[in-house]
């Protein structure tokens, strides 16, 4: 009896252990998962969900101050989505922070309650938010895959250190300072020194 019941619960070790797998997957590529940072601590039971799967309070205002600023600027021929947007991208998805389409590119996806497979011409992520052993072949890796789907440049912004990495189709990357200005698309540049005195 004390050994149906060690199975049984065996069982369900495993089965919670891959659920909670499926909710800390941050990003599927080429198949394979990969997970929020710090997630081997959840696995532990050491920390909750939430408390590896949530942004620091920079890291949320500036997504909204982003978001804010684009769709005031590009209104007339653009629609800025983010907050961790799915991109469908080869045999998985990527999350987005902050994505800027053409409105005639996804007029027809507006109330779409799905993650979206048309790509953006622009895209802004905000720090690693994912458990990986090189943060830098992460960022190249996703930039290049972003890039190569259809995106036309891709934006990183690193609060510790205070760097931005841009990339664009076809042009080398560029590595700029926190206060220089940001190209964004159509000739808009960005100042974050700017955008952060915002209230």
């Amino acid at each position: 009896m004390a050994t149906v019941e060690k199975v049984k619960k065996g069982r369900k070790k495993r089965i919670d252990r891959k659920k909670l797998l499926e909710v800390l997957t941050y990003e599927v590529v080429d198949g394979k998962p990969i997970y929020y940072r710090g997630y081997k601590e959840v696995l532990k039971r050491k920390k909750q969900p939430e408390e590896v799967m949530g942004v620091s309070f920079l890291h949320g205002r500036l997504v909204m101050l982003l978001g804010a600023f684009l769709r005031e600027r590009l209104k007339e021929k653009y629609v800025v989505s983010g907050g961790e947007l799915g991109y469908f991208i080869g045999k998985g998805w990527r999350n987005l922070d902050v994505a800027v389409f053409k409105y005639e590119d996804v007029k027809d996806e507006l109330e779409s309650d799905s993650y979206i497979d048309v790509p953006p011409v622009l895209v802004i992520e905000i720090n690693v938010r994912a458990e990986v052993e090189s943060e830098m072949e992460y960022v190249l890796k996703k930039s290049e895959d972003l890039l190569k789907s259809g995106v036309e440049r891709v934006i990183w912004i690193f609060t510790r250190p205070k760097k931005v990495m841009v990339f664009e189709r076809g042009k080398k990357g560029i590595i700029l300072n926190w206060n220089e200005n940001i190209p964004l698309v159509e000739g808009l540049k960005l100042s974050l020194p700017d955008l952060l005195k915002q209230p």
